[in-house]
């Protein structure tokens, strides 16, 4: 590799880091608001009302992560090309596209009176499929940014076992959120099932985004040693 071709490399990563460190932070604000509102309708304060803003919260966060890890990936997958299946990488990230973008809408439309006990446990279904179906893409494009890293062997079989974890936690999430909008919808306590599964939903998120930056700090501190 050229010395110019190495530092427009290192120039497109720095920028990446920027833009999933953002995305992440945005994440989980996101997160910790959903959380937040999550709470407050618990405690039976404007329930109505905190019901669909934290599931619009919930929403944005999966749009700021999908966004995010789309943009830090990108020259990774390049990079890997040939060496894993492509369709299932854009699978995976259209798909927690699709379902925050789709579950925001739902959440809008249940903050202006449409059906909110109807609406909000169909997008907490929708948010539980997400994280399901994304569960291993992350996994993975964790797995090639940590290999891609210059670290002791050590601390990258740690890092890949903290990394599984976080995605068996963000499966079980999603099942949750599933099984809570189901029961919502057949009409055992929607409001409250609804609010729980925002709840864990927001908490999810909240770990999401706190891992990812973790990690991101700790390579730029590298670099700029």
């Amino acid at each position: 590799m050229s010395v110019s071709t190495q530092q427009e490399f290192q120039t497109q990563e720095r920028r990446s880091r920027g833009v999933l460190a953002a995305g992440t932070a945005a994440e989980g604000i996101a997160g910790i608001g959903a959380i937040v509102l999550a709470i407050i309708g618990l405690a039976n304060t404007l329930p109505n009302y905190m019901l669909p803003i934290a599931t619009i919260a919930v929403g944005a966060a999966l749009l700021f992560e999908g966004g995010a890890v789309t943009a830090r990936y990108t020259n990774l997958l390049t990079s890997a090309r040939g060496r894993v299946d492509m369709r299932e990488f854009g699978i995976g990230m259209t798909t927690e596209l699709l379902g925050g973008g789709g579950g925001l809408v739902l959440g809008i439309l249940a903050l202006i009176g449409i059906f909110p006990l109807v609406l909000v446990p169909v997008a907490a279904i929708v948010f539980g499929a997400s994280l399901i179906l994304g569960t291993g893409v992350t996994s993975h494009l964790n797995s090639l940014w940590t290999s891609a890293t210059e670290e002791r062997e050590m601390v990258r079989e740690v890092t890949k076992e903290a990394i599984a974890a976080a995605a068996g936690v963000q499966f079980l999430v999603g099942l949750g959120a599933i099984t809570l909008g189901i029961l919502a919808l057949i009409g055992i306590n929607p409001m409250a099932l609804s609010l729980v599964a925002m709840l864990s939903l927001g908490f999810s998120d909240l770990l999401s985004g706190t891992a990812i930056m973790s990690r991101i700090m700790g390579i730029s501190k590298r670099h700029s040693v």
